[in-house]
C-alpha cells in the first residue's frame, strides 16, 4: 500500500465518532436519551461523560456496539476507504454519513 493511501489512527476514531453520532441524528436521539436507553442495557454514564467520550472518538467496540444496541441500529453501512480518506475521515462527517442513509 502506497504512504498517501495511509489512514491515520485520527481519521479512524472521527468515523467512528461521526458513525456513532449519525446514527443518533438519524433517530432524533440526544445524548440524555441516549444515557437513559445505555441505562436499560445496565450501562451507567452521565450526560457530560458520555459526550466528551463520543467527541473524543476514543471508545472501545463494546462501547460502540453498546450505543449502536441502545439506538436501535440494527444494521451499519461501513464507508470504503476512499471514503474515509475524503469525505467521510473529515471532524463533521456525522451530516454527511446521516444524509447518505437518507438517501
Amino acid at each position: 500500500m502506497e504512504d498517501d493511501a495511509h489512514i491515520d489512527e485520527a481519521a479512524w476514531e472521527r468515523l467512528v465518532k461521526n458513525m456513532l453520532r449519525a446514527e443518533m441524528m438519524l433517530r432524533g436521539i440526544s445524548y440524555e436519551q441516549l444515557v437513559v436507553r445505555l441505562a436499560s442495557l445496565g450501562m451507567i454514564e452521565n450526560v457530560p461523560n458520555l459526550r466528551n467520550k463520543v467527541a473524543r472518538g476514543r471508545f472501545t467496540a463494546p462501547f460502540f456496539a453498546q450505543c449502536m444496541v441502545a439506538i436501535g441500529v440494527d444494521r451499519l453501512q461501513i464507508p470504503t476507504a476512499e471514503q474515509i480518506r475524503t469525505e467521510l475521515g473529515g471532524e463533521h462527517a456525522a451530516q454527511t454519513l446521516a444524509k447518505g442513509k437518507r438517501s
